[in-house]
């Protein structure tokens, strides 16, 4: 066992997917889950897991596993609930890095601090940012303030180590005047902005959500749509 493993001995999770072919760009992926979350969003699929007792399985049973797909698994998206809530995310990431597989990071941007020291630690080789509203909304639909998120996004904007996306879940909430603002403030000059469909009762049908996307898809450099 590793110096990094036996410190993450202790550390556990709340799940894990084994194989996703979506969830990091490009990449065959297995995603993490950890458990804790500051944001209350209605449409969330992951409530089970908003409160960090949910983490219960030990990382070293998945690092084990992961150990042995190396060589046809090519990365690592740590998720949650939000990650950067997590004290041991440092740990987590550097017994990551051990793997030698990529890692991409998904975050609702209320801790740009945490986003900002492993970006600079290169201990993430992506990061997704979920833009859930237009500061008008934003604490309607979340529960928490937007200026930490346009903190992240602002950084990762300006940075030039990682790639990163912004993705946007199109709940019923969500009108197509807040799709222009979100991509008018926030988006504009990106490197890929990702547009959800959400799959819940009142959502949008798959021709109004590609007609919303075909309004702001100016905002960056590529848009792309996901769950039609």
């Amino acid at each position: 066992m590793s110096s990094i493993e036996q410190q993450v001995s202790a550390i556990k999770v709340a799940g894990w997917q084994k194989l996703s072919l979506i969830d990091y760009p490009g990449k065959m992926a297995a995603v993490i889950f950890l458990a804790g979350c500051n944001m209350r969003c209605h449409y969330c699929h992951n409530r089970h897991i908003w409160n960090a007792r949910q983490n219960r399985i030990p990382l070293l049973d998945i690092l084990t596993e992961l150990r042995g797909r190396q060589g046809w698994l090519d990365a690592v998206v740590v998720s949650g609930g939000e990650p950067t809530l997590a004290p041991d995310l440092i740990l987590i990431l550097l017994a990551l890095r051990e793997l030698g597989l990529a890692i991409k990071l998904d975050t609702n941007g209320t801790r740009p601090a945490v986003v900002r020291q492993v970006v600079s630690l290169g201990l993430v080789d992506y990061v997704a940012l979920d833009l859930k509203a237009p500061a008008s909304k934003h604490m309607v639909i979340t529960g928490m303030p937007i200026d930490n998120v346009l903190a992240t996004a602002w950084f990762l904007k300006a940075q030039k180590r990682v790639p990163y996306m912004f993705r946007t879940t199109l709940s019923p909430y969500l009108d197509e005047n807040d799709l222009q603002e979100i991509g008018q403030k926030i988006v504009n000059g990106a490197l890929c902005w990702q547009i959800q469909q959400c799959r819940i009762k009142g959502g949008y049908s798959m021709e109004k959500v590609q007609k919303m996307v075909d309004v702001v898809k100016c905002y960056a450099q590529y848009v792309v749509v996901r769950g039609l």
